[in-house]
């Protein structure tokens, strides 16, 4: 007789059927008022028993801890979920969102940002001749600025910028729907009082041998400025967020051009890391500006850093934190005599 094999339970399980089960009491304790909307009602309570009890859990395990609470509330008060995720701040949040023919998947990244509970949702729509422009609208919290000309890389980013007001700010593009899970990470970090936090794009970019000359050119940008920590992480890539500190130090004219902002973050000495990793190459949208050697949007990238470089070699004195010790100046002052 074969006896049946229990199932092992992890400690990650117990965690999460306790996280369900303070859901459960909180909703006992603190029911929805009638005047409140339950979703912000309920991210509320999540909040301070996310910093009481499991501000420390990895951020691959948030997503499921955070929607455990929020089954076991409304179970207990016997409604049905709201299509949600529980951020981790009292923060208010919004989004900026650049649209260029997007039509296809303007819908999808618009409705992951409906799964959060955002202040501010911008939609910078400009040079479309899809439907991008009525997709759009179709979201009643958003606000849809549209140019019927193009108004070229980056800038749309710098406009929706200007008229947010929320405590942080998320960036992102309309031709690359991302999760909203994947955005929490960032988030978290901007609570615990990061100022510029940029996707992780080491996992995806492979050997230094092997990496194009753009790739090269951030690194060596955050390299001279004594931060290589940070790799070949740039505001170029979304997402991207900023401190509302960040956006008003930095200027929001300087976001129109990404590795100028950065050095400026970094010369201003804000807080900057990258807190994860999302894929964003893969489903980039291949099309004939940014395929090809020396393809246009990479030469505007490349231009770009430059442009950041002049900024940093005109308001540095030194050679960038590179030493000369070959080079003997002080014997130009000696007045030596050449043989």
């Amino acid at each position: 007789m074969f006896m049946k094999r229990r199932k092992r339970i992890t400690p990650f399980a117990i965690w999460k059927q306790a996280t369900q089960r303070d859901g459960r009491r909180y909703a006992v304790d603190h029911p929805i008022p009638g005047d409140e909307q339950p979703l912000t009602f309920i991210q509320s309570l999540w909040y301070y028993y996310y910093i009481g009890k499991v501000q420390q859990i990895p951020n691959e395990r948030y997503a499921a801890c955070a929607n455990a609470f929020l089954e076991g509330y409304c179970t207990q008060l016997g409604m049905e979920k709201p299509e949600g995720v529980l951020i981790p701040t009292l923060k208010s949040l919004a989004a900026v969102i650049t649209v260029f023919n997007e039509e296809g998947t303007i819908g999808n990244v618009l409705a992951e940002l409906r799964r959060f509970p955002m202040k501010e949702i911008i939609v910078v729509v400009n040079g479309t001749t899809d439907n991008s422009f009525a997709i759009a609208r179709q979201n009643t919290l958003a606000t849809i600025v549209h140019y019927p000309g193009s108004v070229g890389h980056d800038v749309g980013r710098s406009i929706g910028a200007k008229l947010t007001t929320a405590d942080m700010v998320l960036f992102l593009d309309g031709d690359i729907p991302i999760k909203a899970e994947q955005l929490v990470p960032f988030i978290r970090a901007m609570d615990r009082g990061v100022d510029v936090a940029l996707n992780d794009m080491t996992p995806f970019i492979g050997q230094f041998a092997r990496r194009d000359g753009v790739t090269m050119m951030k690194e060596f940008l955050n390299t001279i400025q004594d931060r290589p920590d940070l790799k070949s992480n740039s505001m170029t890539a979304i997402p991207h967020m900023l401190s509302r500190k960040a956006i008003e130090q930095i200027g929001v004219a300087h976001l129109a051009v990404p590795p100028k902002a950065q050095s400026l973050a970094i010369k201003l000495g804000l807080n900057i890391c990258a807190p994860a990793s999302v894929d964003v190459i893969t489903v980039n949208k291949v099309t004939q500006l940014n395929t090809g050697t020396s393809n246009p949007v990479a030469n505007l990238i490349l231009g770009d850093h430059l442009e950041a470089m002049h900024m940093l070699i005109k308001s540095h004195s030194s050679r960038l934190g590179f030493e000369d010790p070959i080079r003997k100046r002080s014997a130009l002052a000696e007045g030596l005599t050449w043989i």
